[in-house]
């Protein structure tokens, strides 16, 4: 395996773990929702622009009117899965939130098997569920209150299911495009799509958040920025070594630099636990970490 298809989902998994705290800082501070799915999916959109400066972008083969369907189909399921991953975190915990989007792994190599026909290695199938088990004792953290907790297991698992069915899709389309050229109408789409959020911004009038001031807006453009590279690698991955499964499992690393930096960030991202259950947390954590490693010596064995 290249060095390139290693790093890049596994960089994608440590820039998406600080979006996820930036963004659910800036949250916290009073921005809206409204506005992070905007700002998100527009700076996603104008970033992958940047694949029609590549020749390859212009000099393909002609491709038939149809099958521009596929790029439009993905974008719209990106779109989707966006909105379904900002009510998860808005709803909960990072910590919480993190793990349950993690079983889109799982749902990658199932989806691979029954869409695509695609035969998977025994070690992809142990690999993918090792990584979504360990994904799941690294982040998980009781606390939250039963009606948020519920909340964010509904909208997690819809986001992980709908970003599943986009990567295999993705991995099916892109060879008869080229990624230079279906990246960027892929993205261009949740940009566009993103216009349904002005028309309530607009009621909302000029943003003013009462709790972090400045600071707000610090987070809110850091998580942006963040979320929009992440998405580069994880996709650019895929999209070149055409391997869904293998991307996701090493982007599940993204629980373990959550738990990393919550940790060194004073749990920036969420509630710490009680001081009585630190022991059996970073147990369970530890465990979770082990599982998440064999998972990726699975695949790259």
């Amino acid at each position: 395996m290249s060095p390139e298809a290693l790093l890049l989902p596994l960089g994608a998994g440590f820039l998406y773990s600080c979006a996820a705290i930036a963004l659910k800082r800036a949250l916290g501070a009073g921005i809206s929702g409204g506005w992070v799915n905007l700002l998100s999916n527009v700076s996603m959109a104008l970033l992958f622009q940047i694949f029609w400066l590549f020749p390859e972008a212009t000099h393909g083969a002609e491709i038939p009117l149809s099958l521009f369907l596929a790029p439009i189909a993905c974008g719209s399921l990106f779109f989707l899965g966006q909105a379904c991953t900002f009510r998860a975190i808005s709803a909960g915990d990072v910590s919480v939130a993190t793990p349950l989007l993690g079983t889109k792994v799982l749902i990658v190599a199932l989806l691979s098997f029954l869409l695509l026909g695609k035969a998977l290695p025994v070690s992809w199938w142990f690999g993918s569920l090792l990584a979504t088990l360990g994904i799941g004792l690294i982040s998980y953290a009781p606390g939250n209150s039963a009606q948020n907790h519920g909340l964010t297991i509904i909208w997690s698992m819809l986001a992980a299911g709908v970003f599943a069915l986009t990567d295999v899709l993705v991995q099916h389309w892109v060879p008869r495009f080229g990624f230079a050229r279906f990246a960027p109408l892929m993205f261009a789409v949740p940009g566009i799509l993103s216009i349904v959020y002005v028309p309530r911004l607009l009621r909302e009038g000029i943003f003013l958040p009462t709790v972090g001031g400045r600071i707000a807006f610090q987070w809110l453009a850091a998580g942006v920025l963040l979320l929009a590279l992440q998405c580069l690698g994880m996709y650019t991955s895929i999209g070149h070594f055409g391997s869904a499964t293998v991307t996701n499992i090493l982007y599940g690393s993204r629980c373990l630099w959550s738990v990393i930096l919550v940790w060194l960030l004073g749990s920036i991202g969420g509630t710490p636990p009680a001081l009585g259950v630190h022991r059996a947390v970073m147990i369970r954590r530890m465990i979770g970490a082990v599982l998440l490693f064999a998972a990726m010596a699975l695949v790259l064995s």
